[in-house]
Parts: C-alpha cells; structure tokens; sequence
C-alpha cells in the first residue's frame, strides 16, 4: 500500500510532468480550504478561479491515472481546517512521507511545517514557479549592498542569455526600454478584444457556491473573465503574441477609460496558478517560428516576467518580517467604504477602484500609480492598505503583494528596494491618462504637496527629490490654500483617524 502523499496546493497546478515521476508510489492530496478563502474578504473572482482551476487540474491527474483524493469546498467537513483534514488522510492512509513544492506564502508554510514535520518527513521541492531557487537570490544579495530591481535584472539577462549579444552587451545598446514605454494612447487606436473563454462545468459549480457561500465579498460572479484550465493559458498568452505584444510596449503605463486590459497579458493570476510557468512564457516567447516582435515590446515583457517577478519573489523571501513591522511614515488612518465602492469622489480614483471591484485586475499603473499612490498620500494605514490589495485583486498573494505594497506602493518599508515613494500629483495622470481636467485634480495637487509639506525633512534629505520643497515654498498663498482645503476636506470623507 503507498505509504507516499504528495501535496498539490492550489497555486501548484504545473504541467503534470512535473509530478510523473511521483505517480507510481504517491497518493495525490488536493483540497479546498474554506479557511484560505475567507482569512481575507477575497474577490469573488479569486475564489472562482482557484477552486475552478483546482478541479480542472485534479480531473487531469485523474485522467492520467494518478492516485487522487480531492476534498471540496462544499462537501460535509468543507469548514474543517485544511490541516485537520490533511491529518485525516493521513492517519487513515498510513502515511509516513510528503512531498510537496515549495510553499510561497510564508504564514501557511510555517503552519504546515510546525503542523506536520514530527508526524511525517517531509521532501520540500524546488519549484517550477520561478526561474531562480531562493538559494540563487541569496547569493544576488551577498553580493550587493542594497537590491535594486536594475541590477538583478541585468544578471537575469545575462545568465539566462536573453535579449544580450555574443560579448553580453544587450540588444539595443540598453538594458531597459521603459523611457519609450510611456506613450498615451492616441484616441483613434483600435484597443483588442477582450479574450473570452468557454466556461467549464467546474465554474458554473463554483459560481453558485461562491454566491451562496461568499455573497458578501468584493465583485460579481456574474462577469467571470478568465480562464481556469492550462489550456485556457496558453490560449490566453497566445492571443497576447498573435494580438497585442508588438504595442504592448509603446503603451505599457497608459491608462485609458475604454478598457482595463489594453495591451497587457493579463497572465498574473494564471502564472500565479502554475498553469503556465515563466520558464514556458520565456521559451515561447523565443520561437524561432514566430514573427519578430519588437524590441521595446519585448524587452518590456520580459522584464516583468524574469525581472521584477522573481526580484518581488526574492525580495519577499529575505525580507517579509520588516516590511510587516515597518511603517515609515507613520500613516495611521482608516479608510471608509468608499474605498470599497468606488464612491471616494476623485475620478481617477473611482474608475480604477471600480476596475478592481469589477475583474479583480487591473494593471501596474493603475495600482501604483493611481490606488496606492492615493492611499498614501491619505496617509492609511500601510496594513489597511496591504488588506485592500489582497482583498481586490485575484492574482494576490503574500508573497507578491508585500513587497508591491509596502516596498513600491508605499515605501513603508523605509526603502528596503526602492529608492523614493512613488506618488504624483495631477500632471502625471493628464499625461498618461485619457482623465479630463476638472475639480479632482485640485483634489490631487493639494494630497500631493501636503504629502511634501509633511514630510519635508525627508525630501530634502534626497538630492533626486529636494527640488520639490523648493518648488512648494514658491508656490503662490492662494493656490496652496485652494487646493490643501481640496485635499483636507477629501480625506475628512473618505478616511477616518486611527
């Protein structure tokens, strides 16, 4: 009798030669955990795509003869713990050995080690999620002083000999093309469709038990928009080179109100499945059988994929504790429904708030530039912030949100990675965004220089960063006044002190 159970968490669904040479002698242990769903208010759309795509993925081993027990989330015990349940299995199994891939999420790789490490050896894997070990981050950092995105980045490049010529000089004479990804799209453009997926019986199923079960959670269920099968993604990043990557570059940061998607993948919540790994994106992206992409383009995915997302990755890893702890503004205010709604009263901010409530994505600039930008100028609190994001978006997990939230979002951490918050005032939306002038951009100015007056010290302090002091002590006594009463009165509305 297999004494053997191999672990398949939900964020786990790799190709299945990743476990073949496990099938012979392990028994396969899937559930859906009530707990994981509800120990944060998660988007609708989250939870549909999880258990979704776990069912699909354990219909698949079981279709290629895998040794499967899979518990659902409405079956008889579906409130019992994920542990408990996995105790069960394993008392009634006689089981006496676990292997499982690496567990991202710290607070639930702590609980299954404390949990389970006396009662059973467990064989922790190397996991296809990323294309560098942790051991391999570790090493970047023991060579550097301070992490920066850029440097890492550049070693990826050369060591994964992407982009880069036979003496490791990049193509195109520069490492990142970011300085031309920031054109605004011009109004006569024809955006892409958005990919529609054929739903699966397992969504249907689980729409009705999320209603029933998670009605009072962000979205709807209702507007379902991604697919929840390895199929599905690759259809999805397909129809992303076929339709969409030769402009995703020129049109990276805009913001338009016609759409959420524009040009971007919208592969996050997929890889952060496992149902497409980087590794797959990169070698695909690669294929000598396809038409030449450009450069700009191209270089600006890659960058995300086997740059920021394994640098976030790395950052997480080696750095969680303080970035929890750390709250270097010292903001402490509470935000009201609003926030939750889409009802704060600041255009902007209402339209990417509404994205979110409305397909649980949205892309980088809308969260930072706009929702986090904004939450900090608000000076809320960096763990009501942290919660928000989690709650909101459907590709969120610890491991990639700290470090967005705390560390680019916010710079609560203090500058652990980053060098400067980021935060803008209206100039910057008019810029890059298809926004009208109006009232919200008073609004806007005034958060943006209070932030600087507040925190004048700092700014000083900062060459990159002094001639905004500069710039707010010459403004006229009027305008400050106008637009500060702007900005006080718009957070007496939407937040609350501590």
């Amino acid at each position: 009798m297999q004494k053997k159970l191999f672990i398949v968490l939900g964020n786990q669904l790799f190709n299945l030669n990743f476990f073949e040479k496990y099938k012979k002698d392990h028994i396969f242990f899937m559930a859906e955990d009530y707990g994981l769903c509800t120990y944060e208010k998660h988007h609708k759309h989250k939870i549909i795509l999880f258990l979704s795509a776990m069912r699909s993925f354990a219909d698949e081993l079981k279709k290629n003869s895998f040794s499967v027990i899979y518990k659902k989330i409405n079956d008889a015990d579906f409130k019992l713990d994920y542990i408990e349940k996995l105790k069960c299995k394993l008392k009634e199994k006689n089981i006496e050995e676990i292997s499982i891939f690496e567990i991202e999420d710290k607070p639930f790789e702590k609980k299954i080690y404390e949990k389970l490490s006396k009662k059973v050896k467990i064989n922790y894997l190397v996991s296809p999620m990323f294309l560098n070990s942790r051991e391999e981050f570790k090493n970047y950092l023991s060579e550097v002083k301070k992490p920066f995105m850029a440097n890492f980045y550049k070693k990826q490049r050369i060591k994964h000999r992407i982009l880069i010529d036979d003496e490791k000089k990049p193509l195109g004479g520069k490492w990142s093309f970011d300085e031309e990804n920031r054109k605004k799209l011009p109004k006569n453009i024809n955006l892409p469709k958005k990919f529609l997926f054929t739903e699966t019986n397992h969504t249907k199923e689980i729409k009705k038990i999320v209603e029933k079960e998670f009605f009072n959670h962000p979205g709807s269920v209702d507007n379902f928009w991604i697919g929840t099968t390895r199929k599905a993604s690759w259809e999805c990043f397909d129809n992303f080179l076929k339709n969409k990557i030769d402009l995703f570059g020129d049109f990276e940061d805009a913001v338009d109100q016609r759409d959420n998607i524009l040009f971007h993948s919208a592969l996050s919540p997929l890889i952060n499945l496992g149902l497409i790994t980087p590794n797959e994106i990169v070698q695909k992206l690669f294929d000598k059988t396809l038409p030449k992409i450009k450069l700009n383009s191209c270089e600006g995915y890659v960058r995300q994929i086997i740059g920021w997302r394994e640098f976030i990755r790395g950052i997480y890893q080696n750095f969680s504790e303080d970035m929890e702890t750390v709250n270097f503004f010292d903001h402490k205010r509470q935000m009201k429904s609003s926030w939750y709604d889409g009802t704060t009263g600041l255009i902007p901010l209402d339209f990417s708030i509404k994205n979110a409530i409305q397909y649980g994505w949205t892309h980088h600039i809308e969260r930072l530039m706009i929702i986090a930008n904004i939450m900090n100028l608000c000076e809320i609190h960096p763990k009501k912030v942290y919660k928000w994001f989690m709650e909101m978006f459907i590709d969120s997990s610890d491991w990639v949100m700290q470090p967005n939230v705390y560390g680019m979002g916010l710079f609560s951490d203090g500058g652990i990675f980053a060098t400067k918050p980021y935060i803008c005032g209206s100039s910057y939306f008019l810029k890059m965004m298809d926004f009208k002038k109006g009232p919200w951009c008073d609004i806007m100015d005034g958060l943006y220089w209070k932030f600087i007056e507040k925190n004048k010290n700092f700014f000083l302090k900062n060459p990159r960063l002094s001639m905004m002091v500069r710039i707010l002590e010459k403004m006229k006594a009027d305008r400050k006044e106008k637009i500060f009463f702007a900005a006080n009165e718009f957070i007496r509305k939407n937040t609350d002190e501590n």
